[in-house]
């Protein structure tokens, strides 16, 4: 019996060094964690020469340093991890130190490796290990070449220090820059990022610039500070503190547990991940939003510094882990979800972020490459965490900035009152003459700010209607491949008949084929009334509107294409005075299109009920005071699973797929404007949704 031993090739140092790391600057920093394990209060990097080939990097530490046991069965043996079998280091901190692979990137990138270490528990001895990896060009098996660890006194004190000479490849001015970049955000710029304080430098005139714009931080000037945190038990909580130090919203596992990736659910997602800290300082970079909190600092300075620092970056332990973070790299889809989605949420240019997590049970599983996390469910849920937070702070905001505009509305209002009541009481203390040339001068200034007024009103209802337009459309537009269907399938069924059956055959089936042409054509004739007919300038004009009239005209626009889809409108009116409204036409066929169009689109949503019929009902009641009109439907209702029931005015807020969530902020803009009331009940009379709007009439 022959026995042999497995035998790896000098070509596999190369790959597993050279190859697998991409960037000379992350195996760097995988000896700087080495350090870090060592309980190492401080390490330094310089780098000597390496613009060009040929030059030296120095890595020291004043770590615990280590024995020869250490060197021959940790820092010798690649591939496997200590933290399975050792999760702390002697001072308490956690390991962060994977299979080696990271430091042979690192050691692999000069021909000559020296190392020098003074372990604690033996002062005044000094162990030195040379590799030169020339030697294993000539060798069949990397165990061909035998290392020398030779020992000696010394007077230094403890901690290990490694050159990496006769670089085989240059550092651009990239990499340098990339490297400083590393190795500032390693630890911070965030504060008690690492416990008993860990302290990295760079001996590179980049590390100094990048030093001075990180460590000068901004942090007081955030316009709001998100902090969340993920319990051992999956239990999750965050608040909202906006720049004066106000709590301004708060949130609870309901909350974060229905938010964003997780909003389907009807119960709130439980995480599974290792309890999670984030914080986000998101900010308001205009010089408008400096002046409102009388900072004297400079917008560009704030800019410069998110520029370097800026990113939701993601701390393993206490260290930061690459690429999460870098430019370039959204992990949380703060970008994306930003431009589907405008409304005060952040970006990576105009937020800074930290994730923290300390993993106690070894569920985040580093990538071979050293870049990042393997995506497995502990990782996965940690980022919907994330980003069911920022969706949760999102809708906060809106709903904050929705108030403060209902609000500044309100007191707009008082003060234009207030305002006339004040002028018209000066007037009175003013001589004859002199009241009616002042009088004469306020009517021409009341009447020309009127007359500025009016167009701007103008201009809101248009874009207004516009948005009525887009809304509707986009809901029925997604039914329109129904009809489409019916009018090409009965057409290819009576082009077909034509050529094969004798004349008079199939009577009743050409008829019911027809029928189905005419109804779906009718169908998709609403597709060009409706928008030509909301757009119309004439009824943008302000005016005594009788509600009842255009709620008539509306019905009539939607109702052929409301039949293609099997609903019934049923239009009610009770009271004997006239409803009239001093409003537009435009104005109460937005309310009405965007609430038929709600209407509609919740037909479509499956329900493990059944109906008979599918009916619309719109109703209009006249008072001494008022006019109230109302849109129920017996359809599924609102989800308030999925949405709040005061949720549903707030902008981007919707149950629909794809849909743009302004339908309802539209018909509660307007109606705010006409000093009127909006209200919603989930479940109504007919066991659907139900929208009743209370107008002022007009008493003529």
């Amino acid at each position: 019996m022959t026995i042999e031993r497995l035998r790896f090739a000098p070509e596999i140092l190369q790959r597993l060094g050279e190859e697998l790391v991409p960037h000379p600057d992350l195996g760097v920093i995988e000896l700087v964690r080495n350090a870090y394990d060592a309980d190492a209060p401080t390490c330094s990097v310089q780098l000597v020469q390496v613009d060009h080939v040929g030059g030296r990097i120095i890595v020291a530490d004043d770590g615990d340093g280590m024995t020869i046991d250490d060197l021959r069965s940790g820092w010798l043996l690649l591939g496997r991890s200590r933290k399975s079998v050792d999760a702390m280091t002697p001072g308490g901190r956690r390991r962060v130190g994977e299979k080696g692979l990271g430091r042979l990137a690192a050691l692999r990138l000069g021909n000559r490796v020296e190392l020098r270490t003074r372990p604690r528990r033996a002062p005044e001895l000094e162990h030195v290990l040379i590799i030169d990896w020339r030697n294993f060009d000539g060798v069949d098996a990397v165990e061909d070449v035998t290392l020398e660890i030779r020992t000696q006194n010394t007077v230094k004190s403890h901690g290990t220090d490694i050159v990496i000479s006769e670089l085989n490849t240059a550092f651009s001015k990239q990499d340098v820059a990339r490297l400083a970049r590393a190795l500032l955000l390693l630890t911070g710029p965030f504060s008690k990022s690492v416990e008993g304080g860990f302290t990295v430098s760079l001996d590179a005139p980049e590390f100094a610039q990048l030093e001075r714009v990180v460590h000068n931080a901004y942090f007081d000037e955030r316009e709001y500070l998100l902090s969340a945190h993920l319990d051992q038990d999956g239990q999750a909580s965050a608040k909202l503190v906006d720049w004066r130090g106000h709590t301004v919203a708060t949130g609870d596992h309901q909350d974060i547990g229905l938010s964003g990736n997780t909003k389907s659910r009807s119960v709130p997602l439980a995480y599974t991940t290792p309890p999670v800290d984030f914080e986000l300082w998101s900010y308001n970079l205009s010089a408008r939003g400096f002046e409102l909190r009388d900072s004297q600092r400079k917008v560009d300075d704030v800019r410069k510094w998110l520029r370097a620092v800026g990113g939701v970056h993601l701390y393993h332990r206490g260290l930061r882990v690459h690429p999460y973070g870098d430019d370039g790299h959204d992990w949380l889809d703060m970008n994306l979800r930003r431009a589907r989605s405008p409304e005060v949420r952040p970006s990576t240019n105009t937020s800074v972020g930290r994730v923290s997590v300390n993993d106690p049970g070894n569920l985040f599983v580093p990538k071979t490459d050293r870049s990042g996390f393997v995506e497995n469910m502990a990782f996965v849920e940690l980022r919907f965490f994330c980003q069911n937070t920022l969706d949760w702070a999102a809708s906060e905001r809106l709903r904050l900035r929705e108030s403060q505009r209902d609000e500044s509305r309100r007191q707009a209002r008082q003060k234009v009152v207030s305002a006339k009541e004040q002028a018209q009481k000066a007037l009175t203390t003013l001589p004859p003459q002199t009241r009616k040339v002042v009088e004469q001068f306020t009517e021409s200034l009341r009447t020309a700010y009127e007359e500025r007024v009016q167009s701007l009103e103008d201009e809101v209802q248009l874009y207004r209607t516009l948005g009525t337009v887009g809304t509707t459309t986009a809901v029925f537009a997604h039914e329109s491949a129904r009809p489409l269907s019916r009018i090409e399938q009965a057409a290819g069924i009576m082009e077909r008949k034509l050529h094969t059956l004798p004349q008079e055959s199939h009577k009743q089936d050409f008829e019911r084929q027809m029928s189905a042409v005419i109804l779906s054509a009718a169908s998709l004739r609403t597709f060009t009334d409706l928008p030509l007919g909301l757009v119309s300038r004439r009824k943008r004009r302000p005016a005594v509107v009788d509600i009842g009239d255009v709620v008539a005209e509306v019905v009539r626009l939607f109702t052929p294409h409301l039949s293609a889809l099997d609903i019934s409108v049923e239009n009610e009116r009770g009271g004997v005075l006239p409803p009239n409204v001093r409003t537009t036409v435009a104005a109460i066929e937005s309310i009405l299109a965007n609430l038929f169009a709600n209407a509609a689109y919740a037909f479509t949503v499956p329900t493990t009920g059944s109906r008979d019929r599918r009916i619309i009902v719109t109703r209009v009641i006249t008072t001494t005071s008022q006019v109230i009109l109302s849109v129920l439907d017996n359809g599924p209702g609102i989800d308030t699973a999925r949405i709040p029931l005061e949720d549903i005015w707030i902008p981007g807020q919707t149950t629909r797929e794809g849909g743009t969530g302004l339908g309802l902020t539209i018909v509660k803009d307007v109606v705010s404007d006409l000093d009127g009331s909006a209200y919603a009940k989930a479940q109504g009379e007919l066991g659907g949704a139900e929208f009743r709007i209370e107008l002022q009439r007009v008493i003529s």
